[in-house]
């Protein structure tokens, strides 16, 4: 079952949520409802993984990037956050697909990496996994529960872990290696 609106207010607050501006890229949009998270609802940090304090230069939450990454049409992408420890590394929603996408900003190694399919199911990984982090057991527990969590997860959006060097196969690596 799909995460709430009702669940990430709990999880993380009013002061802590903001929306998504769908009014403002209405005309970008190509997905329907149900690619998005309840109400449009961002948390605005999940410690280590996600912030919307986008400080990369010349760019801000929720600017609208036009890339040519191949050669196909241009690509829209819209910022959404960033990578905490590495603001060059923005989320992006990619509003034709409804996905997010993970863009590298670094001039030596830029890179474009897909997250999860759709918009709904990256917050509902943000807000599984900072509930892991808010209850974490640490040592084996912490271990048996990522790996529960990963299978879970893995069953909501199988091809977010479809590259064993994706973002979230890197980061549940992470969490199951080190208790």
């Amino acid at each position: 079952m799909p995460v709430t609106h009702g669940q990430l207010l709990a999880q993380w607050g009013a002061r802590r949520i903001i929306y998504f501006p769908l009014d403002r890229f209405l005309s970008r949009i190509q997905v329907g409802p149900e690619a998005f998270p309840p109400d449009g609802a961002i948390p605005t940090e999940v410690p280590i993984l996600f912030t919307v304090a986008v400080t990369a230069p010349d760019l801000e939450l929720f600017s609208l990037l036009n890339l040519q990454l191949s050669d196909d049409q241009p690509t829209s992408l819209i910022v959404i956050g960033c990578v905490p420890s590495d603001p060059d590394m923005l989320f992006c929603l990619n509003p034709a697909t409804g996905a997010i996408m993970l863009l590298d900003l670094d001039p030596e190694h830029p890179g474009y990496e897909l997250v999860n399919t759709s918009f709904a199911h990256f917050i509902e990984f943000l807000y599984r996994l900072d509930e892991l982090i808010q209850t974490d057991p640490g040592g084996s527990a912490r271990a048996d529960q990522a790996a529960t969590l990963r299978r879970d997860l893995h069953d909501l959006d199988p091809d977010a872990f479809e590259d064993p060097e994706s973002w979230w196969s890197a980061a549940f690596a992470q969490l199951l290696a080190n208790p």
